[in-house]
């Protein structure tokens, strides 16, 4: 069974031909990043607009590396949610269309829970349950799966911790996006130079990194900041939130006694956390999936090998099937 995987949830806009669950024929990702640079943000206007133009050549590309003909196509999966509402609405009537026209099923995926799939295309699934952690932009997700169904265990009650480093990025005059830079400048920085912290919850696996982006602010009002202290101070604040990170999904892990770890989504990418989930894996002995670094930011092989094995599972696409900014998990 070919499947075409169609993301369009935010600036990235990709397609991708997955044969199976696991062979990865094509992935192929357009991204509109240079455009929202200069806002210091994604506006969602201008990503719309960029999966409009690109989405057709997109799926050409993908088609081509995949040596496979638009007839070929068994089943077309496409992010539903979460997401930009104009983005989403895109890719989804883009999906329906297609799969109209060839006569195939087309099935909607929660992007999140495709993050976490990214981990499995090469690799068999844990046999069991398992604690999934998605780290990315928009969202910081901490979820049990178990029997085929995800149970949130915790999540962000303010700013995610991709939106942090973001932030914290353009306090320390830094680029848009935040993350690589303070991932790179943090590596000859001193992690102990600040006293950060992140928000805790007391009992409660929840996230909050609003309050530690307000402390950098203060901390710069204050202390000011150079080229010579800004790699200290993206240590400090890279290591207060990615030990909040490693010490809930930790006790996560602890509390549902899984023997798998599964991390994914654009944050995935930073270096100190990868470190932090390989210790933890270590100390508790668990099987740990990292997503590899072109799966970690928005793709399309993801959704494909989302909604494959949903399909498999039995799950169906609705006739109604529409975008829905806040999709849940399944």
């Amino acid at each position: 069974m070919l499947t075409l995987g169609i993301e369009t949830s935010c600036d990235e806009t990709a397609c991708a031909v997955l044969e199976g669950q696991r062979v990865l024929r094509s992935s192929v990702v357009a991204s509109s990043l240079r455009h929202h640079v200069r806002f210091g943000g994604v506006v969602p206007e201008i990503a719309s607009r960029h999966h409009f133009a690109l989405l057709d050549r997109v799926l050409e590309e993908a088609l081509r590396r995949a040596r496979a003909r638009l007839k070929d196509i068994d089943l077309v999966a496409v992010t539903a949610g979460p997401g930009l509402i104009g983005a989403l609405l895109v890719g989804v009537s883009f999906a329906k269309a297609l799969a109209a026209r060839l006569e195939v099923p087309a099935i909607g995926v929660n992007h999140l829970e495709a993050h976490l799939e990214a981990n499995f295309i090469e690799r068999e699934r844990p046999a069991g349950p398992y604690v999934g952690l998605v780290v990315s932009g928009g969202h910081t997700v901490l979820v049990h799966h178990a029997r085929k169904r995800f149970r949130v265990l915790g999540e962000t009650q303010d700013d995610a911790a991709g939106e942090a480093f973001d932030k914290v990025a353009k306090i320390l005059g830094l680029g848009y996006p935040g993350g690589p830079e303070i991932d790179r400048l943090a590596r000859r920085g001193n992690p102990r130079a600040v006293a950060f912290r992140a928000g805790t919850l007391p009992g409660k696996l929840d996230f909050s990194f609003s309050g530690i982006k307000t402390a950098v602010l203060y901390h710069v009002r204050r202390h000011g900041v150079d080229a010579s202290r800004r790699p200290d101070l993206c240590a400090s604040f890279e290591s207060a939130v990615v030990g909040d990170l490693a010490d809930k999904t930790r006790e996560a892990c602890r509390r549902t006694g899984v023997r798998a770890l599964a991390a994914g989504g654009g944050v995935v990418a930073n270096t100190l956390l990868r470190r932090r989930l390989q210790d933890v894996a270590r100390e508790l002995r668990l099987d740990l999936y990292l997503s590899p670094f072109a799966f970690a930011i928005d793709n399309a092989a993801m959704i494909a090998r989302a909604g494959a094995v949903r399909f498999r599972e039995g799950r169906r696409g609705a006739p109604d099937l529409g975008a829905d900014p806040h999709l849940g998990w399944s």
